[in-house]
């Protein structure tokens, strides 16, 4: 008897943004638990879903209030917590990454940025189950 196997899909688009503007560097790359997250200036993103999400890609933006100050060179960092710590993921990753329900995504920048000049912005895009 042959088994098959049913897909599922993504029931519906979604997309989540986070501001980093006067945000302070993260000095970490450690894995960190839940109640150093903000200590550490690791910031919650992506919220725990019901039944979990495909996140196909991640962009940042620069987004200062003023045209004409430079932008910081740095990173923002992407960090996947299981619950109890959050795990820094590599700057790329291969898409999708699929987060269980009970995942999220926390986000930290390497320079601290200013309104400003060198607010960051980043979002994910994907697809909720």
């Amino acid at each position: 008897m042959a088994v098959t196997a049913t897909p599922i899909f993504a029931q519906t688009p979604y997309a989540k943004t986070l501001t980093l503007a006067a945000q302070t560097a993260c000095t970490t790359r450690a894995p960190t638990a839940t109640a150093s997250l903000a200590g550490a200036n690791i910031t919650a993103f992506v919220p725990v879903s019901t039944n979990g999400l495909r996140i196909d890609s991640i962009q940042v933006n620069a987004v200062g209030t003023s045209i004409s100050t430079v932008n910081a060179a740095q990173l923002v960092n992407i960090w996947m917590w299981d619950g109890t710590t959050a795990f820094m993921i590599l700057d790329t990753f291969s898409a999708p990454l699929v987060l269980p329900a009970a995942f999220a995504l926390y986000a930290s920048t390497t320079v601290t940025t200013t309104a400003a000049g060198t607010a960051l912005q980043v979002t994910a895009y994907g697809g909720a189950y």
